[in-house]
């Protein structure tokens, strides 16, 4: 309860009583009394809280000095209505020096618009700039590593990639070294100095990896450590079922097997003779433990009609349901697919294909059936090189179905690939698989030592372990946010409910080239912007006068005083 609320109860009820006791009372001039004693309550609350109007005052900018900023820039920055200048900002000691934005502008509330000169606003200032006006002079951006970015979760067993940008260095080269600095992946860099590396993620972990730039002549100019969060996947239930028995599913089976997978499966070898691993059950109580069912056309010709209504069903309840075309399709089983969503006819098609995104020098030549699929609400789960879709996934309830009519991928094994195979059915099984696991918590990509970041989705009780396993308690708000800042650098793990989530905190210095290109670019998103004018910001609310309220209510209270007297001198008359 603020005070503004506390003291209108208070002069209400002194109000209230007040006129109470003068209409039980037999005095003359009841009526006005009254008036006039509710009028004093209200213009005393005025006379303490004075309603809020429009002020105008004289716009202007404020110039802000950013790291980077050089004595030629800072020289000629413009007048404003003040100059200041930010932390590690090399200015004169006239300037006025401000620990951040948020002060600068407090100390200067006359600010509309804002003149950034250097690198650009630190990501700690980007707030406080939202709604001014922005300009920007900005300095070149210093030679390195401007740009990267890699997937934020990595799954053991997968390949990732990592993209970015090297200015300056033209003809140079970009490697990527593991922890224990051995070259994993290399790339020329590009015209215009992008480049893009692949990776296998053997074990889970949390790894720093190493991009290092080197130029034309082979000498390193810049290392900017990769932080790697590797997590151990999921324990999937995946059950088989095939009509007969073909390469794809003995390399995909030997994958599984060596993956962790729980694999269940049975191969039709003959009729009334099948090869079969544990208890293929397709019971409703078997399903519902199981995160996968993959199925061939074969295998499901010969499934009784309760048996695929049962699967439909725990498909619905969020069994994956991943449809493999290994063949001829008979009509029957394409009728009963395109009840489940895909209409698939024969076509002609290329049959030889290549994978997007398949590494430059891969040998593997695959193959697809001659067919065309098609789902009205369908997503690409697989794409071709040429950015046709190779196999679909749709929802289905609270579960996924997939259709598979890529026909040889374990040629990628046989080219000496089999990472590449790995990550492929890695990345399918788990799109199209049971949901499983625990809400985690959002923790931040780019923490540095020193510098404020924020943590959301966090249960009550969530702290953060620093890398000598410290746990610091965390103060959430309403949003279930909290701001961290990381003292030391290294791993930190973010520990909310029954979720762990590792994130990488470098050290404040680090890669300037990759800081300075981020925080240009940020401060140039703000001057683009449509910021407030200088006319719509010349006017702010402030409290009006006090005197004429406190005036009335002096006068309003004099006349009460005088009837009150009044009255008292014609009683003792």
């Amino acid at each position: 309860m603020n005070v503004a609320l506390i003291a209108a109860i208070l002069i209400a009820i002194a109000t209230l009583l007040g006129a109470r006791r003068t209409l039980r009372g037999a005095r003359p001039h009841r009526a006005l009394r009254v008036a006039l004693q509710l009028a004093a309550g209200l213009l005393i609350w005025f006379s303490l809280f004075p309603p809020r109007v429009d002020e105008r005052f004289a716009a202007g900018t404020l110039v802000v000095l950013t790291p980077g900023a050089t004595p030629a820039q800072i020289a000629k920055a413009g007048d404003g209505i003040a100059t200041v200048a930010l932390p590690d900002v090399v200015a004169a000691r006239h300037i006025e020096h401000a620990p951040d934005l948020g002060t600068a502008l407090r100390r200067h509330p006359d600010a509309v618009g804002l003149r950034v000169v250097g690198g650009g606003l630190p990501s700690r200032d980007a707030d406080a700039a939202r709604g001014l006006a922005v300009e920007f002079d900005a300095t070149p951006t210093p030679d390195g590593i401007v740009d990267v970015s890699v997937p934020d979760r990595v799954r053991a067993g997968s390949t990732f990639r990592i993209r970015g940008r090297v200015q300056g260095d033209a003809g140079g080269r970009v490697e990527l070294r593991d922890p224990a600095g051995a070259v994993i992946a290399r790339a020329d860099l590009g015209h215009d100095g992008a480049f893009a590396l692949q990776a296998q993620a053997k074990s889970a972990g949390d790894f720093v990896f190493v991009l290092r730039v080197l130029d034309a002549a082979g000498a390193t100019r810049e290392d900017v450590a990769q932080p790697v969060a590797v997590q151990p996947g999921a324990t999937l239930s995946v059950l088989v079922l095939a009509g007969a028995p073909d390469p794809e599913l003995k390399y995909l089976r030997r994958w599984a097997v060596d993956a962790g997978i729980d694999l269940t499966s049975r191969i039709v070898l003959s009729d009334g003779v099948a090869m079969q691993d544990g208890a293929a059950a397709l019971g409703a109580d078997a399903l519902a433990r199981t995160d996968l069912v993959m199925i061939d056309e074969r295998a499901w010709k010969n499934l009784d009609a309760a048996t695929k209504r049962a699967l439909e069903d725990a498909a619905r309840d969020g069994l994956g349901l991943f449809l493999r075309v290994s063949g001829a399709l008979p009509d029957t089983v394409a009728n009963e697919w395109r009840e489940l969503g895909f209409r698939v006819r024969s076509a002609d098609v290329p049959q030889t294909v290549s994978l997007d995104g398949a590494a430059p020098d891969s040998a593997a030549v695959l193959s697809r059936r001659a067919l065309l699929v098609e789902g009205d609400d369908a997503t690409p789960l697989v794409r071709s090189g040429d950015g046709g879709a190779v196999a679909l996934w749709r929802s289905i309830g609270q579960g996924r179905i997939a259709i598979w009519w890529l026909a040889d991928t374990y040629r990628m094994t046989l080219a000496g690939d089999a990472g590449a195979f790995g990550s492929l059915w890695s990345r399918a099984l788990a799109t199209v698989a049971r949901a499983t696991g625990v809400a985690r918590p959002d923790a931040p990509r780019d923490a540095r030592v020193d510098q404020r970041s924020v943590l959301c989705g966090l249960a009550d009780g969530a702290r953060v372990e620093q890398p000598d396993g410290a746990p610091v308690a965390l103060a959430i708000d309403a949003r279930r946010c909290a701001g961290f800042w990381p003292v030391r650098e290294g791993w930190h793990t973010l520990v909310s409910g029954a979720a762990r989530v590792s994130f990488h905190a470098a050290a404040a210095n680090a890669s300037p080239a990759l800081v300075a290109a981020r925080d240009a670019q940020a401060t140039r998103m703000l001057a683009g912007r449509a910021g407030a004018s200088a006319s719509a910001r010349a006017a702010r609310q402030v409290p009006s006068s006090r005197w004429p309220f406190f005036s009335a209510w002096l006068a309003a209270a004099a006349l009460l005083w005088w009837l009150e007297r009044s009255k008292a001198t014609m009683n003792d008359a």
